[in-house]
C-alpha cells in the first residue's frame, strides 16, 4: 500500500503529511531539516512512499535525503500549484496535505531537471556520497515535465 507524502520546506523545518490512499490522513509532524529527521520520516512511511516536494528553497537538499529511500520523489511546479497559492489562510500543515492530496490524485504540476554527470562522485573510501550535482548552473533550467 503506497502511502503519499506532501513536504512544505523551509531553511531549519519541514511540516510533513501524509495520507494513505483513500486520502486518510496517517500523520502530520513539524520536524527539523536535519538528515536524522528525514531517516526518521522514511521509517515512518515506508521505502514505497510517494514524496511531492515544492520547487522552492533548499529543495536540491530535500531531494538528495530522500531520493534513495522512498519510491518517488516528485517536485511540484510553484506557480502551477494553485491549490495551495490560492487558500485564504496559508498554513505549513494546509501546504503539505494540499500537496499529498494532489499527488495521491495525480494532478500534481511536476517539474524536470537535468543531472550533471558527477552527482554520485564518491571519496577515495567509497563509503561516503558527495553531494555535488544537484545544483543548478546557469544553463540548467527547471521546466514543466
Amino acid at each position: 500500500m503506497t502511502d503519499y507524502v506532501g513536504l512544505d520546506i523551509h531553511k531549519k523545518y519541514c511540516h510533513a503529511t501524509a495520507m494513505d490512499e483513500s486520502g486518510d490522513i496517517l500523520f502530520r509532524e513539524k520536524f527539523s531539516s536535519e538528515p536524522e529527521e528525514f531517516e526518521n520520516l522514511t521509517a515512518r512511511v515506508g521505502d514505497d512512499a510517494e514524496v511531492a516536494i515544492e520547487a522552492a528553497y533548499a529543495w536540491q537538499y530535500v531531494y538528495e535525503q530522500l531520493e534513495d529511500k522512498v519510491g518517488e520523489v516528485k517536485l511540484a511546479h510553484p506557480k502551477r500549484t494553485r491549490i495551495i497559492t490560492d487558500e485564504r489562510i496559508k498554513t505549513d500543515a494546509r501546504a503539505s496535505e494540499a500537496l499529498a492530496q494532489l499527488m495521491r490524485t495525480g494532478w500534481l504540476p511536476k517539474l524536470g531537471f537535468r543531472r550533471r554527470r558527477s552527482e554520485c562522485c564518491r571519496r577515495s573510501s567509497g563509503v561516503e556520497r558527495i553531494w555535488s550535482g544537484r545544483e543548478l548552473d546557469s544553463k540548467t533550467r527547471l521546466v514543466p515535465s
